[in-house]
């Protein structure tokens, strides 16, 4: 295995772009929809996703009651893509399109074969366990209405996607999980944890379900996406760092902000 010399398919400035409303002409029977990718990172210094295009599948409202698969406009300057940067509520803007009214029934991310991931610096292949994910579909509802526009979320759990291939230690095999969900859902946890060499993952469980993330290079971290409820924020940092956990309360469309979070070290590092 060759040592990594560069960064292949730099990861590409953040896009956040804000759209008008659509023109006159279509305002009554077209919707504008953004769609845009987050991730969930893994156990991993960095992985790079060959993503070709997005496409919906929409449910027509009119009379004729037509379904089609319709793609977005592809936006990111390369097909390449480093999801493991994505983190803080940072998020890249796969796409963008004026549909027609109806609903979205189905989103589908089109995969290369371009994947791999950097362990140690070191790269690593990385390829599908099933071909058939190579055009992974998500279900969702969606209803569009005119004039109206739309962002969804398509966040990609990195740690629940990519596992070690059992025939070759050298290898890992990718199977998307991914959730979606619509941006004016804006319920969020934001915190910051020190040291910054802790460089600890962070989970925010509710019930049977549990989000992960990690910190930026400021420390910082944020779970975006979530349902009202009574979260356990479970933080947990490299050695010799101490675990933390804390209960934060979340409520519709607000941004629960948690006290900064200093991690201690034992004071017999033995123990």
């Amino acid at each position: 295995m060759h040592r990594l010399k560069r960064s292949f398919g730099l990861f590409l400035p953040i896009l956040l772009l804000t759209f008008s409303c659509l023109d006159d002409a279509s305002n009554q029977t077209h919707a504008l929809v953004n769609i845009y990718l987050v991730d969930a990172p893994g156990d991993w210094d960095q992985v790079y996703l060959d993503i070709q295009r997005v496409e919906v599948f929409v449910e027509s409202g009119n009379s004729a009651g037509t379904q089609e698969w319709i793609p977005l406009d592809y936006l990111p300057l390369s097909n390449i893509v480093n999801v493991s940067a994505l983190v803080n509520d940072s998020r890249l803007i796969l796409g963008r399109g004026e549909l027609p009214l109806g609903k979205i029934s189905k989103v589908k991310l089109v995969f290369g074969d371009g994947q791999y991931l950097v362990q140690d610096n070191e790269a690593r292949s990385l390829q599908f366990a099933d071909q058939e994910d190579k055009a992974y579909e998500h279900e969702v509802n969606y209803p569009l209405e005119g004039g109206m526009s739309y962002d969804l979320i398509m966040d990609i759990d990195l740690s629940r996607s990519v596992g070690i291939n059992p025939s070759d230690e050298n290898s890992f095999l990718f199977t998307p999980f991914m959730r979606v969900f619509e941006k004016t859902n804006n319920t969020k946890i934001t915190g910051e944890v020190s040291p910054l060499d802790a460089k600890p993952y962070v989970y925010a469980v509710l019930g049977e379900d549990t989000l992960a993330t990690l910190t930026d290079s400021l420390g910082n971290f944020t779970f975006i996406g979530l349902e009202a409820g009574e979260y356990q924020v479970y933080i947990e940092p490299r050695a010799p760092y101490l675990d933390s956990l804390t209960t934060v309360f979340t409520k519709l469309d607000s941004t629960s902000q948690m006290e900064p979070i200093i991690l201690q070290i034992p004071q017999n590092p033995e123990e």
